[in-house]
């Protein structure tokens, strides 16, 4: 499958990876998407889980994403990111696709208290775990200045808006909601 075949940057390179270690009926393992395998793509790494009840939390999150938010996200619910309902990955969608299972192509701004926007896209594919299903995702970003000049800009983040998010058919069918397919 070229699921990498219709991405760009590091959501292709993602999507290579998880390539490499699918085979029908089995997802990839988490373990899979080491640090040396990843290499630049980490900083803007990110692992969900569900959480309790229809909640999301974060298992681990690269340097650059832990910058734009401002804080280390890891062990932060979806609700407690949540700055307006359009800012993050709906949960509705990304429970949806650990079900399924299946991926999201997200595309976001966000805006900061300093006038800064940064628009960015994000592709999430599921992998299991020992703790079940997960989703593992890279963001790129619009203008790689974007996130340079902003790893300088402390101010914090006020709200956003999502232009598009589209589940992506990874063999496993999707939900019954739109979606993309990029293989």
């Amino acid at each position: 499958m070229k699921l990498h075949k219709n991405l760009g940057g590091g959501a292709s390179r993602l999507a290579a990876i998880w390539a490499e270690f699918n085979s029908p009926g089995n997802l990839p393992d988490r373990r899979d998407f080491t640090l040396s395998r990843l290499g630049a793509l980490a900083s803007c790494f990110l692992v969900l889980r569900r959480g309790e009840g229809d909640d999301l939390v974060v298992v681990q999150s690269g340097t650059a994403i832990d910058h734009i938010w401002g804080r280390n996200v890891v062990g932060a619910g979806s609700g407690t990111m949540a700055l307006r309902h359009d800012v993050n990955l709906p949960d509705a969608k990304a429970l949806a696709a650990l079900a399924q299972p299946c991926g999201i192509y997200v595309g976001r701004k966000l805006f900061k208290a300093s006038g800064n926007d940064l628009r960015h896209e994000t592709l999430y594919l599921p992998v299991t775990s020992r703790q079940g299903r997960q989703l593992v995702s890279v963001t790129d970003f619009a203008d790689s200045r974007h996130l340079y000049g902003l790893l300088g800009d402390a101010s914090p983040i006020t709200g956003g808006e999502m232009y598009f998010a589209y589940f992506v058919d990874v063999g496993h069918g999707v939900p019954e909601e739109g979606h993309l397919r990029v293989a």
